[in-house]
């Protein structure tokens, strides 16, 4: 029976031992960080989506019209060189077809003269837009400011730990 006690008494002690440490905490002695966040607008000139948007419509509109100025044999047609404004001219000076000439298409050639000055000045007012609107960009800057900790503050303490089944040391430190 006596054997059969100090058995149940030496875990009984160690877990007594293992119940009073205390599990390593982060001191609360160091100085908190301090954020400093400042907010700073940046505004850029020109609103790059609507620039690009811009040159692409007015550049996809205004190649077809080139191509059309460059081989018709209307002296209305060489107006399509003219960017934005030169469909419109074009389709201002197409009153009647030339004795010589079929007028079988003008229809269909006048709507796409409309088309091609629409997309033109959707595309010229893309770019105006730009400038327009800028684009504007809000930046958050932020850093952190610590004080200083004197070289006498730094210390270390290690203790036992159970974590799980498993036991070990654990390091708690200020520095």
């Amino acid at each position: 029976m006596k054997t059969s006690c100090a058995m149940l008494a030496i875990p009984l002690g160690f877990v007594a031992l293992i119940g009073s440490i205390n599990i390593a905490k982060a001191q609360d002695e160091a100085a908190p960080r301090q954020y400093v966040v400042k907010d700073q607008a940046v505004s850029t000139v020109p609103n790059r989506p609507l620039l690009h948007s811009g040159i692409w419509v007015l550049g996809l509109s205004y190649v077809p019209a080139v191509i059309v100025a460059a081989e018709s044999h209307r002296e209305g047609d060489k107006r399509l060189y003219i960017p934005v404004a030169g469909p419109w001219m074009d389709l201002a000076s197409r009153s009647n077809c030339p004795t010589n000439v079929t007028c079988s298409n003008e229809t269909t050639n006048k709507v796409f003269i409309v088309i091609d000055g629409v997309f033109q000045g959707l595309g010229a007012f893309n770019i105006v837009g730009a400038f327009v609107f800028p684009e504007t960009r809000t930046v958050t800057v932020g850093s952190s400011k610590r004080s200083a900790t004197s070289v006498s503050s730094l210390s270390v303490h290690l203790r036992p730990i159970k974590i799980g089944g498993n036991y070990g040391l654990a390091a708690a430190g200020t520095f």
